[in-house]
């Protein structure tokens, strides 16, 4: 059971990891933005089929939201792979005094009480958000990107990633306590 926990969390932070390659895309997109402006080209490249979030061109409107919508989707799933690494914010300087035991029970109260319905809220909202920009068509008004509901496709998949995580690893460390205490148990039977 341990085992299949640990890999729905890893699942989920996977995501995260594999959102790594947005930034060297991320970084090309400013640069190419800096050298359109100072060259003053607004038009990149003009094609005549229709690409899913591009449209027919790239301009630099388009390259100024495709930073934007790159940033989103870094921070969207980047959050569910902090949370996995433990490397989010937290209050290190008072629960590096609690002992082990007592750093587990706030993370599960925690889960439990915050981070749960919280996603699962989240995920409710940004999905009808989503949902709300597909059956729209929204897109650019501005000569941007078109096809925004792709982007904000990625809130409902953080957060829904997040609330799983966190389900994960709550059921896993009660299951680990209540092993804990049965192998406690046993051993000052056999003693």
């Amino acid at each position: 059971m341990i085992a299949l926990l640990k890999r729905i969390e890893e699942g989920c932070a996977w995501f995260g990891r594999a959102v790594g390659w947005a930034t060297p895309i991320l970084v090309i997109s400013v640069c190419l933005s800096v050298l359109m402006v100072h060259l003053r080209i607004n038009t990149l490249f003009e094609w005549d089929f229709t690409v899913p979030l591009f449209g027919h061109k790239i301009t630099m409107n388009g390259l100024t939201d495709l930073q934007w919508h790159l940033f989103a989707v870094m921070v969207m799933l980047g959050g569910v792979y902090a949370l996995h690494t433990d490397s989010h914010v937290s209050v290190d300087f008072i629960a590096s005094n609690f002992t082990e035991r007592t750093r587990r029970i706030i993370v599960i109260l925690g889960d439990i009480v915050f981070l749960l319905p919280f996603a699962a809220v989240m995920t409710w909202f940004a999905w009808k958000f989503m949902a709300s920009a597909y059956l729209s068509h929204e897109g650019s008004s501005y000569d941007g990107l078109a096809d925004r509901w792709i982007v904000k496709a990625v809130m409902p998949l953080g957060f829904g990633l997040l609330g799983l995580l966190g389900l994960a690893r709550t059921l896993r460390l009660i299951v680990q306590r209540i092993l804990t205490r049965g192998a406690v148990a046993e051993k000052k039977i056999g003693a």
